[in-house]
């Protein structure tokens, strides 16, 4: 009964432990959405800074990202159009 009772825990422990592993692994993962951007394609944001020579940084929920885009000046709207690596793409917003 003991030994029944060893191996139940360690087959209990060893699914518990690959399910955490696997957790681990999506959430580490670069192409996770958390970490590319792809759940801000498409929002309107406000550029707090300026885009000179193209590129600056857009503060969206708890993040600052870096964006790469036409020049801009600060106050003016851009969309998120896309993701590049963890760039994000944008693009004025026509008034």
């Amino acid at each position: 009964m003991v030994w029944f009772l060893i191996f139940a825990a360690t087959v209990f422990a060893l699914y518990f432990w690959f399910q955490y592993q696997a957790q681990q692994r999506e959430e580490n993962s670069p192409l996770a959405s958390h970490r590319t951007g792809h759940n801000h394609i498409g929002q309107v944001v406000v550029l707090e800074q300026g885009l000179q020579n193209g590129t600056g940084r857009v503060r969206l929920g708890n993040r600052e990202w870096p964006v790469r885009g036409p020049n801009l000046p600060a106050g003016a709207k851009a969309r998120v159009t896309g993701v590049d690596g963890t760039i994000l793409l944008v693009d004025r917003v026509a008034a």
